[in-house]
């Protein structure tokens, strides 16, 4: 049972089916409803202006407004409100349209009874919830990579980019647009193309891979970076594309470079010591070595 009352707002003009459905409603006990109404659309967009409601059934046909219009102008007022069609037999291929459109089920006039106009209500109000918890976690996600410091980029089938977030375009001094349906072997030289393909093989076979490559900027300078990819694949098991994340590793290769050179440095100033030792020493070796043989013959 619910602990709230649940408000209800009927939009219908025929005066029967109105006192039909708030009879149905008052016989329901599992739910409290708050019963609105309003017998045309003009009625009903005031309503939802100044109340919170949270389920709207909704005859297509107004003294104001017909056909999928009316679903149309409503869904767009109250977005986040499930609506339920109510129609004629005549009109169910229209009601099917409006699900279509976004609204959450529809019932057929005359064919409506109250334990089947409950479980639609609840069905309705359910589904539309778990549509609001799935546009928050999303917007959650998406403002999460979006402010991430890494990139992270999606690839369809094909290996074009179909999504890029700000990371990667900064660090290649590119537009997000500018990226968008480009393959990302674009984006690097022969050699690392050649790698691209290779690591695309394995994760259409589903593995999960990293490996480090070099990719262009848009003034032409190289930066590496290391790239951590998954695949990802259709419910039926084909292939549908990758997600992946970017890090600039520029300044490590870098120092890592830094490193060898002034190990490169330090092996050779290494011999260059010891080749010098060796050649002060040559004059005594070679003299204690005549002095020894001179002795013999002494």
């Amino acid at each position: 049972m619910y602990e709230n009352p649940v408000k209800l707002l009927l939009i219908e003009d025929n005066p029967g089916d109105m006192v039909l459905i708030r009879e149905m409603l008052k016989d329901v006990q599992s739910i409290h409803f708050n019963f609105l109404h309003a017998d045309n659309l003009q009625g009903g967009l005031t309503i939802l202006d100044k109340e919170d409601v949270d389920v709207l059934l909704l005859d297509l046909h107004l003294q104001d407004s017909h056909g999928i219009h009316t679903f149309i102008t409503t869904n767009k007022k109250a977005p986040n409100t499930p609506i339920i069609i109510l129609t004629g037999l005549a009109d169910e291929e229209l009601a099917i349209k409006a699900v279509s459109k976004g609204a959450q089920d529809y019932l057929v006039k005359g064919q409506i009874e109250s334990q089947l106009l409950v479980k639609s209500i609840q069905y309705a109000m359910e589904r539309k919830n778990i549509e609001r918890k799935l546009r928050e976690s999303e917007e959650k996600y998406r403002l999460m990579v979006e402010k991430a410091q890494s990139g992270v980029f999606l690839m369809d089938s094909h290996h074009k980019l179909t999504y890029v977030n700000q990371s990667i375009a900064n660090l290649l001094g590119y537009k997000v647009s500018e990226m968008l349906q480009k393959d990302i072997s674009h984006f690097t030289d022969r050699d690392g193309q050649k790698l691209i393909r290779y690591h695309l093989n394995q994760k259409e076979s589903g593995r999960s891979n990293a490996y480090e490559l070099k990719l262009q900027n848009k003034q032409g300078i190289y930066l590496h970076v290391l790239v951590s990819s998954t695949p990802l694949f259709k419910p039926n098991g084909s292939y549908l594309g990758a997600i992946s994340i970017l890090t600039d590793i520029s300044s490590r290769k870098s120092v890592e470079r830094s490193l060898m050179d002034a190990l490169r440095e330090k092996d050779e100033n290494f011999f260059l010591i010891m080749g010098s030792m060796i050649e002060a020493m040559k004059p005594l070796i070679q003299n204690d070595y005549r002095d020894e043989h001179m002795d013999k013959f002494a």
